[in-house]
Formats: structure tokens, sequence, C-alpha cells
């Protein structure tokens, strides 16, 4: 995934770009990502939406922005990763 991605709309003026916005690290170590969709008419924003999406711990960070590869570098370690993932292993239930 590019931080810019530019499409033509109909007005040949108007472009529609994706750009990364903010990358918070929760107390999991889950990284959630929040991307901007823009409508552009030269550098003027038109329009504005937010989505925001969550990588995990361990995911596969191809296609990702670079500063979210990074933030993934740094607080992926493998004590984190092995911590995610020994909390997602359901715990045996008392009968």
């Amino acid at each position: 995934m590019s931080c810019f991605q530019d499409l033509t709309l109909s007005n040949p003026m108007l472009t529609e770009r994706t750009i990364f916005s903010l990358c918070e690290v929760l107390p999991n170590t889950t990284l959630q990502v929040r991307l901007s969709d823009q409508i552009v008419d030269g550098e003027v924003v038109k329009a504005s939406t937010f989505r925001r999406y969550c990588l995990h711990p361990g995911d596969d960070l191809t296609g990702q922005p670079e500063q979210v590869v990074a933030i993934a570098g740094a607080v992926w370690t493998p004590a984190a990763v092995a911590a995610y993932a020994a909390a997602q292993t359901p715990s045996p239930t008392i009968q």
C-alpha cells in the first residue's frame, strides 16, 4: 500500500488519494493504523474521510506504509509477539 494513491475522477482536476495518517500502539502491542482518503483539487482538500484497521503482533507487513513497518519493528519484539500469541490461546474452562 502506497502512502499516496492518486486516481483521476470525473473532473480531471480532482484526484483521490489515500494518505497514512496515524499509527497507535495499543497496550497488547496491536497497531491501529488510520488512513485518510481525500479528494483534492491541486493541493486543496475538498473532502476527507478516515478509515482504520488493526495489525496484530506477528502479522505480515507486506504493503504497509513504511512508518507502520518501522513502528512494528520497534515494538514487535519476539517477547511481545509471544505474549500476544499466548494471550490468544483460550484458557481451559473450569467446570
